[in-house]
């Protein structure tokens, strides 16, 4: 006979408004400081036990870099290309982090998914997850 799951049985999978904070926060840091350092730092803090906003500091950080080596591989071309298509994609991550989804960020995200795995049964969110 299965027992039925009550209100505090399913808020353990949900990350905290502490987490859903720091996890927009290492998103947002894009903005000021271009998405190395302050993801980073999030990432540090946060990796041991609470993987919610260390998977999204950790992906973040490789957004972050992946931008920063198209950048510096095309001298600088690249990066007029890519710019908006990373900002946006950040700002919905940091949108969509701070609402508790686990939004996976394209080519990068899988990559924090190895590192940080969602608890089970949650619903992934990003393009080809949807």
């Amino acid at each position: 006979m299965e027992v039925p799951l009550t209100d505090t049985d399913t808020m353990l999978d949900k990350p905290s408004q502490d987490e859903r904070n720091f996890a927009a926060l290492g998103h947002a840091l894009t903005f000021i400081e271009g998405g190395i350092v302050g993801p980073l730092i999030i990432y540090v803090l946060q990796k041991q036990d609470k993987p919610f906003s260390a998977f999204h500091s950790l992906q973040s950080l490789y957004f972050g870099l992946l931008f920063l080596a198209i950048t510096v591989v095309t001298c600088g071309f690249g990066a007029l290309v890519v710019v908006w298509p990373y900002l946006v994609f950040e700002v919905i991550a940091a949108v969509k982090s701070y609402e508790g989804e686990w939004y996976v960020l394209p080519v990068v995200g899988k990559y924090a998914l190895q590192q940080h795995p969602p608890p089970s049964g949650t619903r992934l969110t990003g393009l080809g997850y949807d």
